[in-house]
């Protein structure tokens, strides 16, 4: 399966329509720090809860979604340091909207986080209240952008937003040598398979830890506070965690779980 393939022209046809980020409002006050809510959470755990509809690696494992306002209202607990949000529309459902109503709802930090490709969805993360923006370094060793990726992390910053940085393979951290981000992350998926690949990503988070990529995020596949454990371990500031949250009965007891087994962790 090559998940990539079929998304990136999805999102190239989502993000040229006319109505894309059509009703968001108009940008706000400078929202709060992304990198400074990892930072403070850093020496216990930091966990970034994520507002997803759909996983597309993982067909029925959600069910029926929560709506923004009942996720929030479930997740609110000290373990808690930032929100992520799917702002994708092809195969996640989501969109700046939901963005937009989960910074509004939480007044936590918001990750806008999407296959950013152009700079419209910059503008449409900091209408709708984000705080940060996801660049994914994949996207440009594999040649799918339009613009270098430290262009539109210039566009981001000027537009008041902080860049998360996200890598899968070692081979992807010199991308790291010509992009300063805010906050890095490893997403332990592979993005064209859906595949976890936790080795590959433990290998990929040793290699950020020894750049001195800091703060750092273990991204998906954490379905267990043994997950958790794991990227602990290795040495990550904060974890964020989607499917899992979404599937939970009580999100907010089980983010505190994760964050738990950070206790008498030491990478």
């Amino acid at each position: 399966m090559r998940f990539l393939s079929e998304m990136i022209p999805a999102m190239r046809e989502e993000v040229a329509a006319a109505t894309y980020g059509e009703g968001l409002p108009a940008p706000r006050a400078i929202p709060p720090s992304f990198r400074a809510a990892i930072e403070r959470h850093a020496s216990d755990g930091a966990i970034v809860a994520e507002y997803k509809r759909v996983s597309p690696g993982r067909p029925g494992a959600i069910g029926a979604p929560r709506t923004v306002a009942e996720f929030v209202a479930a997740t609110n607990v000290p373990s808690v340091a930032a929100y992520s949000c799917l702002a994708t529309g092809p195969a996640f459902h989501g969109s700046p909207g939901d963005v937009a109503a989960l910074a509004s709802a939480s007044g936590k930090p918001v990750l806008f986080k999407d296959f950013v490709i152009d700079p419209r969805q910059i503008t449409a993360a900091r209408r709708a209240g984000a705080s940060a923006i996801l660049l994914i370094a994949r996207l440009q060793t594999e040649r799918w952008l339009p613009m270098p990726l430290g262009e539109l992390a210039e566009r981001a910053r000027a537009a008041g937003l902080q860049v998360v940085l996200e890598f899968h393979a070692p081979a992807e951290l010199s991308l790291a040598d010509e992009l300063r981000a805010d906050v890095y992350g490893v997403n332990v998926r592979d993005l064209d398979s859906l595949d976890f690949e936790p080795q590959r990503a433990a290998r990929t988070i040793r290699g950020a830890v020894r750049r001195g990529l800091r703060p750092l995020l273990g991204m998906s596949g954490v379905g267990s506070p043994d997950d958790a454990a794991a990227l602990w371990k290795l040495g990550v500031d904060g974890i964020l965690v989607g499917t899992a949250l979404a599937r939970s009965d009580r999100p907010g007891a089980f983010a505190d779980s994760l964050r738990a087994a950070r206790r008498g962790v030491v990478p």
